[in-house]
């Protein structure tokens, strides 16, 4: 049984680093493609967003890894608490990144779909390795 859980858990940190390995590369693609475009507004929108997606994909990857932890007396205050604030900064990020700077918005909306980009590929990853017939030793 602890081997079965150590087996999973084990996946499961594959897959999210395979998740953070394609949202980096959908970053990099977007960013030559603004890049060769000559947009620097679009260079840093694109940065700006994608940088507040990712650290709250890792915000929220570490809020579910504690909120599923087993634990004999879990303090919701301990874990929502910290999970609003992060969430009400996100607000605060997006909202200045729309109207404060006022950057190029399809930059800013790319830079916010790394994380979905990134997900999609794992997807289609695992449906590819699925498929794959397994090779015997002959």
């Amino acid at each position: 049984m602890t081997d079965e859980l150590d087996l999973a858990a084990g996946e499961e940190r594959r897959v999210l680093r395979r998740v953070k390995r394609f949202s980096l590369a959908a970053y990099v693609v977007f960013l030559a493609v603004f890049a060769a475009m000559g947009k620097g507004y679009g260079v840093v929108g694109l940065t700006c967003s994608a940088l507040v997606v990712m650290i709250n994909f890792l915000w929220l990857e570490d809020s579910v890894m504690r909120a599923l932890q087993p634990a004999s007396s879990v303090r919701v205050w301990k874990l929502a608490l910290p999970t609003m604030a992060r969430f009400t900064l996100f607000g605060i990020a997006l909202s200045i990144t729309f109207y404060v700077v006022r950057l190029n918005t399809v930059s800013v909306l790319l830079g916010f779909s790394v994380v979905v980009v990134g997900i999609m590929a794992e997807g289609v990853y695992s449906i590819l390795k699925a498929i794959k017939p397994t090779r015997t030793a002959k």
